[in-house]
């Protein structure tokens, strides 16, 4: 398409081009030609500078706007212009400039030029859509791996956003055997498929872990190495851990490198607390630090915690200013008023950064601490205890088998027997529901011999946020000093046609411990709110079939039945 108002330069152009092969249309000044470009769609434009009506800069912005998904070369024809011109037209997306007079030779040589510039860009943009199209196929696929596990996702309202096709934050949940809940928010280094490349290892790692019992403690260790391993040296991982204990009512918090987790009283809107990093991104070193506690929240059926990577609170706006915590604190605190804490959060980003582009990955997790909204997801086996003490199962018996194992000195420290059992145990007999409420029971028995046993803590410090900081520092210190003590557990199993019975007993090197109010009469006791000492026993009695302790505490002996 030629644009000029001087017909005699129009014919002799025509006239050239014509020869070349090429389809010709025309406009006497840029109006007309933007109309004549948006109906015929040309390949390439010819502008005189000194067109009529619209000035040729602003027809060429107007045609390069029109034109925004293809290259459509634009050339500016002139008798003479200055230097600021030449910049002003560059700037206006011009592609080159021809001065008359000009040689017909090359005059060709620029138009076909322009031609070939053009079929770059037109392979180039065929190319780029169909990467983007795989990656986005490549991401929802990507996504899938990585969040098909996530459960309870009605009560831990979960938000992304990407800055690019794929996300350096991962998102996870999962279902411990006892009913807990396993939360985990992860950043990567920087965003994009380079930041990705760990999500589904992290997500293998933490599932399989989850499923199979191990303590949060383990699973982030595990997570340390496997990040340490894959991850290039410039990249880590900053993730916060939430163990949400159904049983306890309580929330254990590892921070390592994320922003400030936040845990609000939704009813009122306070900030009850807030969690700060107090580890380095995992993936760094091979090894944890020695002292890596978590923080331990006991919760009540208000409170709420939001986790949120630092995409939010480092978002800017057009003066260069960042969002952040104060208008996210009061974000989330309107969000509580108006149930909706996601919205809310979103909306006030939205409106902050108004069209700017996203420069970082975005997550949210908003987590409901109402223990009592998972109770359905605990797949704890009910046992028709009546039925199983009536089936005559020692006459009976579908086959029988006896384990043991004992754990001295530093292995106590060290290693966490009950995944190691399970496994044994579903080794033999299969997977089961009726496991899930096993765990409970064997993991309850065990801190137990641990804890107040060999290690002869007082379970009364467990009566306050500070007693229960004080009690895991405790613990560590003396697990850390472990030269000797014991634990044996020996398993008896018989199988019945109705279902199965297993004597579990355990001895460990302690003196005892006060046990006798939570196993005599202990469906008359009531637990003050605020004391968390003897939940575990009280569980394990409402799990089993029976449960003595002997020695003052230093042996126990339950029995746990079940139904097919």
């Amino acid at each position: 398409m030629i644009i000029d108002s001087n017909q005699d330069n129009v014919e002799r152009l025509s006239q050239i081009i014509g020869e070349e092969g090429f389809h010709v249309s025309t406009a006497q000044n840029g109006m007309q030609g933007l109309v004549k470009f948006y109906q015929h769609k040309p390949d390439l434009v010819l502008i005189d500078f000194h067109a009529e009506g619209m000035s040729a800069i602003e027809t060429c912005r107007q045609i390069k706007a029109l034109a925004s998904n293809v290259f459509v070369p634009v050339l500016m024809i002139s008798t003479y212009l200055n230097d600021e011109q030449i910049s002003t037209c560059v700037e206006a997306g011009a592609d080159d400039i021809v001065f008359r007079p000009f040689s017909l030779a090359i005059f060709r040589s620029k138009i076909y030029a322009m031609f070939r510039i053009a079929s770059l860009y037109s392979k180039l943009y065929t190319l780029t859509a169909e990467r983007q199209n795989d990656e986005e196929l490549a991401e929802q696929l990507f996504s899938t791996v990585v969040e098909k596990g996530n459960v309870a996702q009605e009560h831990i309202n979960i938000f992304k956003r990407s800055a690019e096709t794929f996300s350096g934050d991962v998102q996870l949940t999962a279902l411990c055997p006892n009913g807990d809940i396993n939360v985990l928010l992860g950043d990567f280094t920087g965003h994009g498929l380079s930041s990705a490349i760990g999500a589904i290892p992290l997500a293998d790692t933490f599932r399989a872990m989850t499923d199979k019992g191990y303590s949060p403690i383990e699973i982030i260790k595990q997570i340390n190495r496997k990040m340490h391993q894959l991850l290039p040296t410039h990249m880590f991982l900053a993730m916060t851990m939430v163990s949400l204990s159904v049983n306890e009512q309580i929330a254990y918090i590892w921070n390592a490198g994320m922003e400030d987790s936040f845990i609000f009283d939704s009813k009122t809107g306070e900030l009850r607390q807030r969690i700060g990093s107090f580890h380095p991104p995992l993936g760094i070193s091979a090894n944890l630090l020695l002292d890596i506690r978590p923080e331990v929240i006991p919760l009540t059926k208000d409170d709420r915690i939001i986790l949120y990577s630092d995409g939010i609170v480092e978002a800017r706006n057009a003066q260069g200013d960042f969002f952040g915590e104060q208008r996210l604190i009061e974000a989330t605190q309107q969000g509580f008023v108006d149930n909706d804490v996601k919205g809310h959060i979103i909306a006030a980003l939205e409106v902050f950064c108004e069209d700017l582009p996203q420069d970082d990955d975005i997550s949210l997790v908003d987590i409901n601490c109402d223990v009592s909204v998972y109770q359905m997801l605990n797949l704890q086996a009910e046992t028709d205890k009546e039925a199983i003490l009536n089936s005559g199962y020692e006459a009976e018996q579908a086959g029988s088998w006896s384990w043991q194992m004992a754990l001295t000195g530093e292995k106590l420290a060290t290693v966490n027997p009950i995944p190691i059992i399970i496994n044994q145990i579903t080794e033999m007999e299969g997977p089961g529901d009726q496991w899930h409420g096993l765990y409970t029971v064997l993991t309850e028995l065990y801190v137990n011999a641990l804890d107040h046993g060999v290690l002869d803590l007082d379970s009364s410090l467990k009566s306050s946020p500070e007693g229960f900081a004080q009690y895991f520092q405790k613990k560590e210190e003396r697990l850390a000093d472990l030269g000797k003590g014991y634990i044996k557990i020996k398993l008896e199993y018989t199988g019945t046609e109705q279902g199965g019975t297993l004597d579990i007993m355990m001895i460990d090197s302690g003196t005892g411990f006060e046990f006798t109010p939570w196993v005599e009469e202990h469906d008359e006791i009531e637990l003050a709110q605020n004391e968390f000492s003897g939940r575990g026993i009280k569980l394990v009695t409402e799990l089993c079939q029976k449960l003595s302790y002997h020695e003052d505490g230093s042996a126990v002996k339950a029995i746990y039945t079940w139904n097919k």
